[in-house]
């Protein structure tokens, strides 16, 4: 995508992007692939141009012709659940509450476990809750906690107590969790809250005020150019499960934006989600992930939206939901030095000629002595070892040949052709 899109971005925007692409932080990396895919997607099907100066702004996408209409400049954005989640300052929180523990117990990082409670109430009515009270939820943990004296010492003397350690709780203004000590922890899984990622207002929430953020970077666009927002699911369930809740107080993303379009000069917000086709499947076979395509038009009719399920229907098939997505990102697992992502092992025949298909990927990092031998089994292999049932049925291999799988599959195949040969096999009568 960045070498077709070359020729409609500058050096210092293609700079850019790549930098995005590549950090680290899932809330820099994600919006940014969004922003490459769908420029890419709309110069497939469209006129493009990329940062088009508008004012004093230069919004992500600007294209004459993509509908019949009017030109239209888009903004791109995606959003994940953390500002709903608490999962940053909860993660923040753990880590300031293991530097304590690590000086106590060196290993105590790898077995606290951190549950973070919550607390509601309602509040009063004010001029955008047409008269009503408001329900709110709160996770109890704020930007401004720090380990104070009296908390460092009730950790202290809590760590140096007899094993096995009850669980623990401090509760304070800035915070109210309860501490336990478990045989092992991962520390993406440290942290844990009953409450999901919900809000209970229309507008007062993180995805309005991020389409009120977008909205502003399009204040200048000339009158006769369609305003709209490209709004992306990296790990949002907001936008995941974007349609009404009944009988809930939580509101839910099709409320959120249908109130956005209703009160600012937006003319279309349109939300690409990757899901299967059916998420409520048991099993996935034959139930892929999709690109769903939501539409909320001020004006625009569905037959002038049209274009916009041909940029749908030309992005490559998701790998990934949006939650899994920001979850690899935090665990490096995008990296291209790290440990790749293996095509499963399969193998063919019986009794005559066997065939087995094994990750090239996997085969040139156990090579490279990256890939130890329990973790060949482990993650490629399995319990059975088709290799070693060849051998011992006397077959060794008698070809080996390369299947590339395309640039989606990260990965290709190896394989091994195997045949009975007299160097492994008995010898056997002969037929008379």
């Amino acid at each position: 995508m960045l070498n077709e899109l070359g020729p409609h971005l500058t050096h210092s925007k293609a700079t850019d992007l790549l930098k995005r692409i590549e950090h680290q932080d899932p809330d820099q990396s994600l919006p940014g692939e969004y922003e490459l895919a769908l420029a890419w997607a709309v110069s497939k099907v469209a006129h493009v141009e990329i940062d088009r100066p508008s004012g004093s702004r230069t919004p992500d996408i600007y294209s004459r012709n993509l509908l019949a209409a009017s030109p239209i400049v888009a903004e791109v954005a995606a959003m994940s659940d953390d500002p709903l989640s608490g999962e940053t300052l909860m993660r923040r929180a753990a880590n300031i509450m293991n530097g304590v523990a690590r000086r106590v117990r060196k290993v105590a990082p790898e077995h606290l476990h951190y549950e973070f409670l919550e607390e509601s109430e309602y509040l009063p009515a004010n001029r955008h809750s047409g008269g009503r009270t408001r329900y709110v939820r709160r996770r109890c943990i704020t930007k401004k906690f720090k380990m104070d004296a009296a908390f460092e010492g009730a950790i202290r003397s809590w760590l140096k107590g007899s094993d096995p350690l009850p669980p623990f709780r401090w509760k304070n203004e800035e915070i109210d969790v309860v501490i336990t000590w478990r045989d092992w922890v991962h520390w993406m899984g440290n942290t844990f809250s009953r409450m999901p990622a919900v809000t209970y207002d229309s507008r007062e929430n993180p995805l309005y005020e991020l389409l009120k953020s977008k909205a502003k970077q399009l204040r200048d666009v000339p009158e006769g150019t369609l305003k709209a927002i490209f709004l992306g699911d990296a790990g949002c369930s907001l936008l995941r499960e974007i349609r009404p809740i009944h009988g809930r107080r939580e509101v839910n993303g099709d409320e959120i934006i249908r109130r956005f379009i209703s009160s600012n000069d937006i003319d279309l917000v349109a939300v690409f989600v990757p899901k299967r086709t059916n998420e409520l499947a048991i099993y996935n076979h034959n139930n892929p992930r999709l690109w769903h395509l939501y539409l909320y038009a001020r004006t625009l009719r569905e037959a002038e939206l049209e274009p916009l399920a041909r940029i749908r229907d030309i992005l490559p098939a998701p790998y990934l939901h949006g939650y899994q997505a920001r979850s690899w990102h935090q665990q490096r697992m995008f990296d291209p030095q790290r440990r790749g992502h293996y095509l499963p092992l399969s193998w063919t025949g019986g009794l005559g000629k066997m065939t087995i298909r094994m990750s090239a990927r996997a085969v040139q990092e156990h090579l490279a002595g990256r890939l130890s031998n329990k973790q060949l089994k482990d993650f490629v292999m399995g319990d059975h070892n088709p290799f070693e049932a060849c051998l011992a049925r006397g077959k060794v291999i008698s070809a080996v040949r390369f299947e590339a799988k395309g640039p989606d599959s990260d990965d290709d195949y190896l394989v091994f052709e195997f045949e009975e040969d007299a160097s492994a096999s008995p010898l056997k009568s002969p037929d008379l």
